[in-house]
């Protein structure tokens, strides 16, 4: 059985953060939190959604887990929570269980915490009707804050992961030709990002020509010389996710490539410098709103870049609203793009380290100083 000490995440601050935080306990339930919390991937959770799988977490306790009989067996071996309570599924409600783990650690009117952005009002239901008199309120952004600092066995998961998605794509656009379709190109990236190691792809946007103003996948259309080919793509890698842009050209550059390129480069840059402790997501963006203005650039997008990890978008993101300081040990994505919609688009993205002495490069294959010309 793994240890504590062994998991891939930061077991001991998320035992802080539940121990410091203001709830007697909470459910977690979500598939990034459990692989988080578990050390273990429950891949069906994110297609069969009633197949619950929930840790119960007690303030000064050691976690207990509600699972389906099927998992059993994955767990024992996978996770270093050794206290299990089975339900066969279609047979047992696992918010029963769940119910009677909190009334056995005595906190039928204690204050729980559960993930509101995942947990259905269904299940939330069934568990305010067997604890009438608890407390029950969402306990996300508290989750989420533990999940914001990344342990070194974290970063250079990550690192790999989009070392592998870069020269995926890299490979992908190196080989393209004239005449080949959007689609084509995609399935051929999907293979290069499975063989890298990914279990599945995520986010696979994929365009050319007039398509790169839009954001979507692959179609039918047959690239052509003197076309822009955007991509906004990653992977699944042990329950990790990367996600890269890079905008390339079937044929030489233009001018307006490059000026609009040089413009983005220039605002990309100033925003990489940025990420440094003490900084806020939101502090980051209104820079990228004004230096679009500056540069004659559109900027309508609700975000410039965001932390991953277990999710594509995690905190803290480079959003109007986000006024968590950035610390070293955590990461962001800077995402600097342009779009015409029916017209042309460029997009890039790579991921950094925050750390004491500056940010730190960690999407560093497949270059994005210049557009790769095909």
């Amino acid at each position: 059985m793994k240890q504590e000490h062994e998991t891939l995440g930061d077991m001991a601050r998320l035992r802080k953060t539940i121990d410091d935080g203001p709830f007697d306990a909470v459910l977690i339930v979500s598939p990034e939190n459990l692989r988080y919390a578990a050390d273990v991937q429950f891949t069906s959770q994110l297609k069969i959604r009633d197949r619950l799988t929930i840790i119960v977490w007690a303030r000064g306790r050691d976690p207990i887990m509600v699972v389906c009989v099927v998992w059993e067996a994955l767990v024992r071996r996978g996770s270093w929570i050794g206290d299990l309570r089975t339900y066969r599924e279609f047979h047992q409600q696992p918010m029963d269980l769940v119910a009677d783990v909190l009334k056995e650690l005595k906190l039928e009117t204690g204050h729980i915490g559960y993930e509101g952005e995942y947990l259905g009002g269904l299940y939330l239901g069934q568990l305010a009707a067997h604890l009438p008199n608890a407390r029950i309120d969402p306990c996300d952004t508290l989750l989420a804050r533990a999940r914001m600092f990344k342990t070194a066995r974290e970063i250079e998961l990550l690192r790999d992961a989009y070392r592998g998605t870069a020269n995926a794509l890299l490979a992908t656009w190196s080989t393209a030709r004239e005449g080949e379709t959007e689609k084509s190109m995609s399935r051929r990236l999907a293979d290069a990002i499975l063989g890298s190691g990914a279990d599945m792809t995520a986010a696979m946007v994929m365009g050319a020509g007039v398509n790169t103003g839009l954001h979507a996948s692959g179609t039918d259309y047959r690239i052509q010389t003197g076309d822009i080919l955007k991509s906004d793509c990653g992977g699944l890698y042990k329950g990790y996710f990367s996600n890269i842009g890079r905008t390339a050209k079937l044929g030489p550059l233009n001018d307006e490539d490059r000026s609009i390129w040089s413009r983005l480069r220039d605002i990309q840059h100033q925003l990489i410098d940025m990420l440094r402790p003490g900084v806020t997501g939101r502090e980051v963006y209104e820079t990228c709103a004004a230096l679009h203005e500056k540069h004659d650039l559109p900027f309508p997008f609700g975000h410039n870049g965001h932390s991953v990890g277990l999710m594509i978008h995690e905190r803290p993101i480079i959003a109007p609203h986000e006024d968590i300081p950035y610390e070293a040990g955590m990461v962001s994505t800077v995402e600097t793009r342009v779009r015409w919609p029916g017209r042309i688009g460029y997009h890039m993205e790579d991921l950094f380290l925050i750390t004491e002495s500056g940010p730190e490069l960690l999407s560093d294959a497949f270059d994005n100083e210049e557009i790769l010309v095909v």
